[in-house]
């Protein structure tokens, strides 16, 4: 059963100082909670059989608060993406710029032009260059301020410097397995600074969004390992950890490796100050720095890492180490902008990812710094800096639609919302800008719309505006002043909260939770009416539901290997060649005389399968709200999937289907059976009828019909009934002469009793939910971390 204690709508007085302390707030909550269910999954079996996935879940969650807290700190910032830096440099000038129409800027105590001494020709960066008034730097040996990336993320681009080939090798079960072995050995007694379990669930998060199905055969078992051991490993097995990421190439692994030991020997600070030389040179022009389009890598840079408000001593870094692990430059400006709201609002233009070189001459350096530029859109995302986000010219090349399209529509969600419910409530913050520089106007080719296509609906996803001339600029000027208010961040932030408490209230800890012994049967009620008019109006894609319900047979394959110690990456008939042509009797004739016993039983391990394959198939439904491509074909809101799927586990508790799967799976075999039946898929096909058997019929095809409910498009019959006998005409030859008047549509019939099925599932699902079992003591201390999880009015 859950329970609701969130309120939607934000207090009025509502400032970012409020919702920084409530985000603080949940994630120590989450702390508390993570605490509670290990002290609790020992007295409540079904608890015990979600823990671990539970624990993984609230995890993500406190690294999104911790994320959120962080964003409130953050002043809002304009986004420039694209390939188009004129363009992008084009509109911060329009935006940004003082007397003159100049990017003026002083370090050091000097005055200087960002646009002819800092960076002409408009040459693309390998970090983000900030443009900013909130920054002030009175150190004149170091007034260049830098922003340094963390270990987390220089693990996410390393990952994406690695590009799969033909030889590449994708580890089994067992080779994982090994691997971590033998890195558990090197577990430090303390967390080792550098990576949380919460960043780690971002990585894995990220490793997800980046591809899927590259990554998926490490969900099982790399991941729930990964998370709990990377914290309390130094930087060299933390390198040996993520090598399974990049293919144990042992480049990237140096790479990482000394990266990640050069971030540790800046004190993990988040920023550093360094010297005016990495800009112009001593006649204020540019430099061989980190603008240049190929600077000298070896030049030594010395800078000075900052703790907060003060700033530690001197070190020296090379201008590759610098480049590579700085996310961004800033710049801060003079002169005051043409509109006043840009004083509060920092510019930041974001690199376009760079194009492998045609003639093969790239490096590991130039891999690292594409992989790098494009990620930081994803970090700025993550972190939630940028509030719009304006397009000049998003893909350069047709392979690169994709993976540009899937970064803007991952800033759509996160920053716009979800769906188009929730970006409905204010206008498009993604918007492609056409300048005379786009490409759009200087070449006949060009890839936006395949980009726009990919990220989403016009109007909805993203927007458009023309900046040709003044005019143009003018209106692009009063379009963004008006949706970057400081009160439409407030608001996205609320609604953030809002999720994430509802999320956790309602889902992860509220389903959990069940006030006194009785359950409230009008909350049964309101599932009911919840559930069933949302999955009434998409009978149209109720084969595809039923099929997601059921777990893959290549997974429960995977699962009664493991079960057995075998590998299933192996063929059990290459193991066992000898053993197929027996006849079940093993006897030496060169041996002394023994005793024969002909025909030996031996036990099955179908209960140790049987309880494996109910907790995947549990964990299989709880991670089903998170398939986006699910959500969007069924059409039904996530919260509305989550009650469904808890009250199928429900049932499946009510029915005692862990019971049916060992009175499946269970039992003796003769000696040799195994191998002659192909035991296995024989196993795995019973544990699938089981469960195909729950989804299809929910339980009713072992009440006899009287004891069904009545059918809502079956008139007179119970539901699931057998179909009666078409009245057809047959001649003595048995050959058909006449149909019946209409005919019966068993595909409708089957739907719409089984929705009838659900209906009265749940309300027998009364006095069976999770939370009934809980321990009183367990049960007071988890409602009073549910109210720490309510919404102020």
């Amino acid at each position: 059963m859950t329970t609701s204690m969130t309120v939607s709508t934000p207090a009025p007085a509502l400032t970012t100082n409020e919702l920084q302390r409530q985000f603080a707030a949940a994630a120590a909550t989450m702390g508390d909670a993570l605490e509670w269910v290990d002290t609790t999954r020992e007295q409540a079996p079904r608890l015990d059989l979600e823990a671990d996935r539970l624990r993984l879940q609230l995890k993500r969650c406190r690294d999104k608060a911790q994320r959120l807290a962080l964003a409130c700190e953050l002043p809002p910032a304009l986004g420039f993406f694209g390939h188009s830096q004129a363009g992008k440099s084009y509109l911060i000038c329009s935006l940004a710029a003082g007397n003159y129409g100049r990017l003026e800027t002083r370090l050091g105590g000097v005055t200087l032009d960002y646009l002819t001494q800092i960076n002409p020709g408009n040459r693309a960066a390998r970090l983000a260059t900030r443009f900013t008034r909130q920054v002030d730097v009175r150190d004149r040996a170091f007034p260049v301020r830098m922003l340094l990336l963390s270990e987390a993320d220089l693990a996410r681009i390393v990952t994406r410097a690695f590009e799969p080939d033909a030889s590449y090798h994708v580890p089994d079960t067992q080779q994982i397995t090994e691997h971590l072995n033998k890195l558990m050995m090197h577990r430090q007694p303390e967390p080792v600074e550098g990576f949380t379990s919460e960043q780690m669930m971002g990585l894995w998060d990220s490793m997800i969004r980046l591809d899927a199905r590259r990554f998926r055969h490490l969900n099982a078992h790399y991941w729930p390992v990964a998370v709990k051991l990377a914290p309390y490993l130094n930087v060299d097995d933390r390198a040996r950890l993520f090598s399974l990421l990049w293919g144990n190439t042992p480049a990237l692994t140096a790479a990482y490796r000394h990266y990640a030991h050069t971030l540790q020997h800046l004190g993990s600070a988040q920023s550093l100050l360094a010297p005016l030389s990495i800009l112009v040179d001593d006649a204020m022009q540019p430099a061989d720095g980190i603008f240049s389009p190929s600077p000298t890598w070896d030049i030594q840079v010395p800078v000075c890492p900052q703790f907060g408000e003060e700033t530690g001593s001197q070190v020296t870094l090379s201008l590759a180490e610098l480049t590579l692990l700085a996310s961004e430059v800033q710049i801060p400006l003079l002169s005051p902008p043409r509109e006043v709201l840009f004083e509060q609002t920092d510019l930041l233009d974001l690199p376009a990812q760079s194009a492998r070189a045609e003639d093969g001459t790239d490096d590991e350096k130039d891999a690292l710094f594409r992989a790098k530029m494009a990620y930081l859109p994803e970090r700025y995302t993550d972190r939630h800096e940028m509030n719009m986000l304006m397009v000049c010219t998003a893909a350069d090349k047709r392979e690169d639609v994709v993976a540009v399209g899937r970064t803007l529509e991952y800033w759509v969600k996160e920053m716009q919302g979800e769906n188009t419910q929730v970006r409905g409530r204010r206008k498009p913050g993604l918007v492609w800008v056409l300048t005379p520089f786009d490409r759009r106007m200087t070449e006949s080719v060009h890839f936006d719309e395949a980009v726009q296509r990919h990220v989403g609906n016009p109007g909805d996803a993203w927007g458009a505006l023309l900046a040709m001339d003044e005019r143009g600029l003018q209106r692009m000027a009063d379009y963004l002043v008006a949706e970057i208010r400081p009160e439409i961040r407030l608001n996205r932030l609320a609604e953030l909260r809002d999720e994430l408490y509802r999320e956790l209230a309602d889902n992860l800890l509220g389903r959990w939770f069940q006030k006194g012994e009785v359950a409230d049967p009008a909350k049964k009620q309101h599932t009911v009416q919840t559930v069933i008019k949302a999955l009434q109006t998409r009978t149209g894609v109720h084969g595809e539901l039923l099929e997601k319900l059921l777990p893959g047979r290549d997974e429960l394959h995977r699962i009664y290997h493991e079960i057995s110690g075998q590998d299933a990456g192996t063929d059990p008939q290459d193991q066992t060649a000898a053993e197929s042509f027996g006849i079940g009797i093993d006897i030496d004739l060169f041996a002394e005389q023994q005793d024969v016993q002909p025909w030996q039983e031996k036990q099955d391990d179908g209960a140790a399968f049987a309880r494996q394959v109910q907790r995947y198939w549990i964990n299989h439904l709880r991670g089903l709200p998170e398939n986006e491509p699910l959500i969007a074909l069924l059409g039904v809101a996530k919260p509305t999937v989550e009650l469904l799927m808890e009250e199928l586990i429900t049932a499946s508790f009510r029915l005692n289907m862990g019971e049916a799967l060992v009175q499946s799976l269970g039992g003796t075999l003769p000696a040799g059976a195994r191998e002659h039946e192909h035991h296995a898929d024989r196993q795995v096909s019973r544990a699938l009828t089981v469960l195909g058997d729950f989804v299809a019929w929910l339980g009713y095809e072992k009440l006899s019909e009287a004891e069904r409910p009545e059918s809502r498009i079956n008139k007179g019959n119970k539901i699931f009934a057998k179909p009666q006998k078409n009245v057809a005409s047959w001649k003595s030859s048995r050959r058909l002469t006449r149909l019946s008047a209409t005919p019966t549509n068993s595909t409708a019939f089957y739907i719409y009793d089984w929705l009838v099925g659900l209906q009265e599932s749940i309300m027998r699902n009364a006095g069976y939910a999770a939370g009934g079992e809980i321990p009183a003591q367990q049960r007071e201390q988890l409602e009073r971390l549910l109210g720490k999880l309510a919404v102020p009015a």
